[in-house]
C-alpha cells in the first residue's frame, strides 16, 4: 500500500531539515511537521542510513516497504 505522498507533500514534512542527514532525524522532523506516523516509519525503515536530498528519501519510499496502517 503506497501512500502516494508527492515530493511538494514530502518537502513540506521536511522542512527544517538540513542535508545530508540521517533518517531518524529525517522521519522526527516529518512526523513533527504533521506526516502521518505511518510515513514517518517507512522512513525509519528505509535501506539508506543518511539522506543527501528530500528526492532521496521520496527515491526511497518508493522502492522501500511499505507498512500497513496500524490498526
Amino acid at each position: 500500500m503506497n501512500q502516494g505522498v508527492d515530493l511538494g507533500t514530502l518537502q513540506h514534512y521536511l522542512r527544517g531539515v538540513e542535508f545530508p542527514a540521517g533518517k531518524e532525524e529525517v522521519a522526527a522532523t516529518a512526523q513533527s511537521n504533521g506526516a502521518a506516523q505511518t510515513l514517518s516509519g517507512r522512513i525509519r525503515n528505509a535501506d539508506m542510513e543518511r539522506f543527501g536530498s528530500a528526492e532521496e528519501v521520496m527515491q526511497a519510499l518508493q522502492s522501500g516497504p511499505d507498512i500497513a496502517d496500524p490498526v
